[in-house]
């Protein structure tokens, strides 16, 4: 990280060497899965070669890896306002939910996100996760090649079938396990308002039985 460091301490130097690393990458990444032209890709590869430039010095990283997984997040983050700005000319809105009926990832339109309760969940799961697992789902949950994925989460390829799988089967226990929890709250506080109507309903004909026999 040191050498890296050093160059990108040079504006020309970095935004060339950041352009020939993770350039074409990025690129391929918004063409391929989201299917953004090449040259809104491209407006965003460049924004994000020079917000990594301007802000790379204001944070420590421990590897190439956690490095690589910053210029993404960053790009995503660009990414992300890009389709936001586009769906919301058709009123539309695209996030990441979780497919019951699949046990995947799939990007979908529909509904906004903070909206719904078990993207809130999937949301909190995530972030629970290391940069490169999250990047390993939610890359290959839009069929990205295992190989192009290596790319970014500095892995290697031939294991990282087995690396999404783990995740995936972990991922989907833990939110069929909260599912669970809510139905089971929900279920309790429905007995408990059961209960607290009949006692209603009991005190009420105690009182009418009161006023006939007065």
């Amino acid at each position: 990280m040191e050498k890296i460091r050093k160059i990108l301490s040079n504006k020309d130097q970095g935004v060339k060497w950041l352009y020939e690393n993770y350039g074409r990458k990025l690129l391929g990444y918004s063409n391929n899965v989201y299917k953004i032209s090449e040259d809104a890709g491209w407006d965003m590869v460049y924004k994000t070669i020079y917000k990594v430039q301007e802000v790379h010095d204001q944070y420590t990283f421990e590897s190439q890896e956690k490095f690589a997984s910053f210029i993404f997040r960053i790009f995503i983050n660009y990414l992300k306002n890009h389709i936001r700005d586009e769906n919301t000319k058709t009123q539309g809105a695209v996030f990441i939910p979780l497919d019951e009926t699949r046990k995947n990832f799939v990007a979908t339109s529909g509904s906004v996100a903070s909206t719904n309760p078990q993207m809130a969940m999937l949301r909190e799961e995530l972030e629970k996760l290391e940069d490169w697992q999250r990047i390993l789902l939610l890359m290959r949950s839009q069929e990205v090649p295992y190989s192009e994925i290596a790319k970014y989460v500095n892995k290697p390829e031939e294991q990282l079938k087995v690396y999404y799988s783990r995740l995936k089967n972990a991922l989907t226990e833990k939110m069929v396990a909260r599912e669970n929890q809510k139905k089971t709250a929900s279920l309790t506080l429905t007995e408990d308002e059961n209960k607290k109507e009949e006692e209603n309903k009991k005190k009420e004909a105690v009182i009418i039985n009161i006023r006939h026999a007065s």
